[in-house]
């Protein structure tokens, strides 16, 4: 078989050893069994949940046979553990109960490898895989069934490229990096010449796709080549599913860029980045770091401060906040326009 799980059989651990293996502090108690990880609506006396924000207003309401928390209540009842973290610790308990599958390395037979790809140790190629000319794919890569990776492609090492993933020719992948269903990498760009009668004409992008450390790419995301220059995705930074990035489009380090949103040819996106859903954005403008773009926002023209900005064209989220006060008082004000005009209509006609 290409893959085996670990834990097949299940794990058990008391309370008292999961605090020991997340190194936070136990109230409560130790020798109490969880047996597996559960949302904190679901979580039953055998199973362990994380309780951060509103929900750690209702942790005594909760059934869990231990809370992972922030910050210890004033009054409790349940078995606790404080962390750092809950959700980063609760990530942890997710690996130890059910961790990711181990991969063999065997190349499946129906695989199409090109006799000048370089193939590392240990890579896992699946069934009816494709890879192309003078490919180099680097140590303990999983390669999933009907992925294609074009011509002159590098691929780093432990990279996950699931099933239907494309890799245009001349892209670069860097370590660790994961390509969900169907994800499109280094296509070519929209960039077309339009004449006089209307008629488009595309033009040939030379550019490449280009994405660092430990990128995540979403289903049917896709991430264009450059025209002449390369398009970059920074290191850690996380795509969600349905975005697409333009030709030339550079986004920095650690952003995060939820489903749906559009950026332009030529746009450059600092570090540190938050692009919620649906956000759109025009081409050949500049995003400084630690920009957050709340819902729908349509950015229009550079953003050189770090802050949150909303609506449409962008603007920062205190500006907007005081335009809807003054929207949903329109109608009042209108009411009361009115009723002066016709206070003056009526001083009028006495003159």
């Amino acid at each position: 078989t290409l893959l085996t799980r670990r834990n097949e059989d299940g794990m058990k651990k008391t309370v008292s050893e999961i605090a020991e293996f997340l190194g936070g502090k136990l109230y409560g108690d130790g020798t109490h069994i969880i047996e597996d990880v559960r949302s904190a609506e679901s979580a039953g006396p055998e199973h362990a949940t994380f309780a951060r924000g509103i929900y750690a207003e209702h942790i005594e309401e909760m059934q869990a046979g231990v809370i992972l928390v922030d910050e210890l209540p004033e009054t409790y009842t349940k078995n606790l553990i404080v962390v750092d973290d809950c959700r980063r610790s609760f990530g942890q308990l997710i690996e130890l109960y059910h961790p990711e599958p181990r991969y063999s390395g065997e190349i499946h037979p129906t695989a199409v490898i090109s006799p000048t790809a370089v193939i590392g140790k240990n890579v896992t190629v699946m069934a009816y895989a494709v890879i192309d000319d003078r490919v180099v794919i680097g140590d303990n890569t999983v390669i999933f069934p009907y992925v294609y990776i074009g011509k002159n492609v590098k691929v780093g090492c432990y990279c996950e490229l699931n099933p239907g993933a494309v890799i245009h020719e001349n892209s670069v992948i860097g370590d660790r990096v994961v390509l969900r269903a169907h994800a499109v990498i280094g296509g070519q760009g929209f960039g077309f010449s339009t004449d006089e009668k209307g008629h488009h004409t595309h033009i040939r992008q030379l550019g490449r796709a280009v994405l660092k450390d430990d990128v995540e790419v979403g289903s049917a995301s896709a991430v264009s080549n450059g025209a002449m220059n390369d398009t970059v995705v920074g290191r850690g930074t996380k795509i969600d599913n349905l975005v697409h990035l333009g030709h030339n489009v550079e986004v920095g380090e650690d952003c995060f860029i939820i489903a749906q949103v559009g950026i332009a040819g030529s746009t450059k996106i600092g570090n540190s980045c938050i692009l919620a859903g649906q956000v759109g954005i025009t081409g050949h403008i500049k995003i400084t770091d630690n920009v957050t773009l709340g819902g729908k926002t349509g950015v229009l023209g550079d953003i050189d401060k770090p802050g949150t900005y909303v609506g449409y064209p962008s603007r920062p989220h205190g500006a907007w906040g005081r335009e809807q006060v003054m929207l949903a008082r329109l109608p009042e004000m209108m009411k009361k326009i009115k009723k002066i005009e016709k206070s003056l209509a009526e001083q009028e006609d006495k003159k």
